[in-house]
């Protein structure tokens, strides 16, 4: 299995559960020893939220003891959602919203 397929297994299993109405995106991608995290939401992010991601994150990277650090980016955003290769940019979750 790929790095990168391995990365949004684990990011996806980390997530199970903790996906929330306002989520709108999950993305992981890994540069060298640093993993990303990136959450866009609706809404300014809840302290419920934001402990969720921490959590999963700290799932993350127990699955990669190569890597040093991981960084979360929670985004909030209303904005049309980007038109990227989701493989390439990692990821993992998108919420089904109206066209």
């Amino acid at each position: 299995m790929s790095q990168s397929a391995s990365l949004r297994l684990s990011a996806q299993a980390a997530f199970l559960g903790r996906i929330h109405s306002q989520m709108r995106l999950i993305k992981v991608a890994r540069s060298g020893n640093e993993i990303v995290v990136t959450v866009i939401l609706d809404c300014e992010p809840t302290e419920c939220i934001r402990e969720q991601v921490s959590e999963a994150a700290t799932e993350i990277i127990a699955d990669f003891p190569e890597c040093t650090m991981i960084e979360e980016r929670l985004e909030t955003s209303t904005a049309p959602l980007p038109k990227e290769d989701i493989l390439e940019f990692g990821w993992i979750y998108q919420r089904a919203e109206a066209q």
